[in-house]
């Protein structure tokens, strides 16, 4: 998960945070999503307005969607397609079934 905030954060740290959209990705392994979400109203009241992706200024997200394309460029044999930007419902949907996989796989 992604998190857009003003808030500086050790990386690795946790967040409460709302999803609020997903950037679906191809690569070299399959499909993969990443989760964009903004800090809850109690950490930070800047994003109360914000229910989706699109409510952020475009540069963010183009920003967002370039480092993904390219945060692998220097890596053998490994590429990454953006395909597009998906709602929030459908990062919440993805959050479920991740939920779902981890816990039939049997991980603590």
């Amino acid at each position: 998960v992604l998190v857009v905030s003003r808030i500086p954060v050790v990386p690795g740290s946790i967040m409460r945070s709302r999803p609020i959209g997903v950037l679906v990705m191809r690569d070299e392994a399959g499909e993969d999503e990443k989760i964009i979400a903004v800090p809850v109203d109690k950490l930070s009241p800047y994003y109360k307005d914000v229910s989706s992706y699109r409510d952020l200024p475009r540069i963010l997200t183009e920003q967002i969607a370039h480092f993904f394309a390219h945060y692998k460029d220097l890596e053998d044999n490994k590429w990454v397609e953006i395909l597009r930007w998906g709602e929030n419902e459908e990062a919440l949907e993805f959050i479920r079934r991740g939920i779902k996989a981890h816990g039939e796989k049997g991980d603590p």
